[in-house]
């Protein structure tokens, strides 16, 4: 029986000094782009005041868990943007390892204390394969909440609540329409953030539908 998993992860390596230093600011996951050669690309979403979202940045830049970071967008106080992981970072990575497991992360919030995840689990047993090797990464696994998903789309497809609430809003406004009957940007304004980052969220919520559909095939 497949469930969702609310959990923390404490001794976190990635953004620790930024998130301590600054912790007014929220920090989410947006994208993973695991490399273990070249350094892992994440793209996250930073919320916050101006003043605090500066001081954010300003901390960043002396994050060892960072090897580099370029801001994509800013609208209002929120703010785009990517990183490449150093080796330090890298620890924790564990997107491979719930790749492997079959597990689906479908929110990851940084907190000045931890990482808080929610994630769709396949099975007890991947959970507690899942947890061993965050452990072998020195990361502190705390198992918040335990329960069946309420969505059933979101539950069948592995899709995230915000991929979710974008997919259903673009359908009911007609983006998916010939001729198209809604923008990027209009669609991108209802949700209060930039097109780039609501065009990133249709194309990994539709991959996410069409893996599915079609199973491993290239």
């Amino acid at each position: 029986m497949s469930f969702i998993a609310e959990y923390s992860l404490s001794n976190h390596p990635i953004m620790r000094t930024a998130r301590r230093r600054v912790p007014e600011v929220t920090v989410e996951v947006e994208d993973e782009q695991p490399d273990r050669h070249d350094g892992s690309h994440l793209t996250f979403r930073a919320s916050g005041a101006t003043s605090a979202l500066e001081r954010f940045f300003e901390a960043l830049a002396d994050d060892r868990s960072i090897g580099e970071f370029e801001r994509l967008s800013t609208v209002s106080d929120r703010c785009l943007f990517r990183v490449r992981l150093s080796p330090e970072g890298e620890r924790g990575m564990t997107y491979v390892d719930a790749f492997e497991l079959g597990v689906t992360f479908l929110e990851i919030e940084l907190r000045a204390e931890a990482v808080r995840y929610r994630a769709h689990f396949p099975s007890r047993e991947a959970l507690s394969a899942y947890r061993e090797r965050c452990e072998e990464r020195e990361l502190t696994f705390s198992l918040r909440r335990l329960y069946r998903s309420e969505d059933g789309a979101a539950e069948r497809y592995d899709l995230t609540p915000r991929q979710t609430a974008v997919l259903r809003r673009a359908l009911e406004r007609g983006y998916f329409d010939v001729p198209r009957k809604v923008s990027t940007e209009e669609l991108a304004e209802e949700f209060e953030i930039s097109s780039q980052a609501l065009s990133a969220l249709l194309r990994r919520g539709q991959r996410t539908i069409l893996r599915d559909a079609f199973g491993d095939e290239e």
